[in-house]
């Protein structure tokens, strides 16, 4: 007995890494191009707001496609699916980086999108699968701070290669690092799939209903469901806001350094990290995981807007950025577990693709406002409008806690 839970606390600990491997690659790619948008904005004599469009051509994809992905990780082989994702998106890389155009640039923002749309229902679907129960908890936590270090760690280092030897090279190997990744995730899908517990009978019953789309379609716009939806949109456009547009911001609200800039990124970013591991641990010790999703937003939501509303110092901003990132990171595991809370086993993944739907719906507005805001002078615009957006999700923690607590009354 002691040995058959050491075999599978093993397995799940190697399943948490593998799937945190592709997590945090799949962050990566997002910040590979924003802390370079005032060389690219020079260099490919473009507008913020042409290059905010990147972002939106990005998240249109993933948006439209994430839900039939999330349908598909449900029934068909996840780990291929999540191998084949991170491929395409370092194959992406590489053209952008060869090509060197912006028109190029904006094509290649389709197949990425596309992989993006695999990343968030598989990696849920086969954690959901694959790890014993006792540690999904943990596994949640560290495959959402793996996503945090990628962001926290690709703004400093494109900046370096990019001043060490260019963008374009740059970008290329980024792009061939994601080969490399998807090529150990082949070597290693079997670990991603258990072959001693197939689970024969869950697959029948998703064979018989997963597939309805009566079924689907009423557990979507369940009201649980369509809160977490709505969750995931309001932290897109403030994480959008600051993550994507801060250096961009510093620039010309302080003609802060580009270096500088990223470095307060980082600072947000790295934050975020510690601010999971925090609230993964503290979700652990407490079934109230809305009050620590409550809380966290009004913290982060504060930090932000006093950026947009105050002329600060350097100092300053460092000291808020690590706030706004701590409060944010602290959310994130008890956002996860009240979606898993309200979702039925054998839909994890049309669910997780479903919500994080939102993720993509608000990077397809939030850029080009903010891309427009810059380009008319108006940065501070950025912070107070992702710092109320930040805010704003409480109510939908309200909603989607009272949602539950009336399911559980019938």
């Amino acid at each position: 007995m002691i040995e058959s839970s050491t075999s599978e606390t093993a397995n799940s600990i190697k399943v948490t890494g593998l799937i945190s491997l592709a997590h945090l690659y799949s962050h990566f790619f997002f910040f590979v191009l924003p802390p370079l948008f005032p060389l690219l904005r020079d260099d490919l004599s473009v507008s913020y707001t042409e290059l905010g469009l990147l972002i939106v051509v990005f998240n249109v994809v993933s948006a439209l496609t994430q839900l039939p992905m999330g349908m598909l990780v449900d029934r068909l082989d996840a780990p291929k699916l999540l191998t084949t994702a991170v491929a395409l998106q370092g194959l992406s890389l590489i053209v952008i980086g060869l090509a060197s155009s912006y028109w190029i640039l904006l094509v290649m923002m389709v197949p990425a999108g596309l992989a993006n749309a695999v990343y968030h229902p598989a990696d849920y679907s086969i954690l959901n699968r694959t790890v014993a129960p006792e540690m999904m908890g943990r596994a949640f936590s560290v495959h959402t701070v793996s996503g945090f270090a990628g962001s926290a760690t690709a703004p400093l280092i494109m900046v370096i290669l990019a001043t060490t030897i260019n963008w374009e090279t740059a970008v290329v190997l980024i792009g061939g690092g994601g080969l490399v990744i998807a090529g150990i995730l082949q070597v290693c899908g079997h670990i991603l799939v258990d072959p001693e517990t197939p689970d024969p009978a869950n697959e029948g019953e998703r064979r018989k209903t997963g597939g309805t789309l009566k079924r689907t379609a009423g557990l979507l716009l369940s009201l649980p469901i369509l809160m977490g939806f709505i969750f995931w949109l309001f932290i897109s456009v403030a994480h959008t806001g600051v993550s994507y547009f801060s250096v961009s911001v510093f620039d010309q609200m302080y003609e802060m350094p580009l270096a500088t800039a990223n470095i307060t990124l980082t600072v947000f970013l790295a934050a975020s990290s510690v601010g999971i591991l925090f609230g993964g641990a503290l979700s652990d010790r407490t079934h109230r995981h809305d009050l620590i999703a409550i809380y966290g937003t009004v913290f982060s939501g504060v930090a932000i807007l006093t950026m947009g509303l105050t002329e600060m110092t350097v100092v300053a901003i460092m000291v808020a950025m690590s706030v706004a990132g701590f409060a944010t990171g602290m959310t994130a595991p008890s956002r996860d577990l009240l979606v898993r809370a309200v979702t039925p086993k054998d839909s994890i993944g049309t669910v997780f693709g479903f919500v994080s739907t939102g993720l993509n719906v608000g990077g397809i507005v939030a850029p080009i406002v903010f891309g427009v805001l810059l380009d008319g002078g108006r940065a501070e615009n950025v912070f107070l409008i992702s710092g109320l957006f930040q805010i704003a999700i409480i109510l939908t923690i309200f909603g989607m806690q009272r949602a539950t607590r009336l399911r559980s009354e019938v």
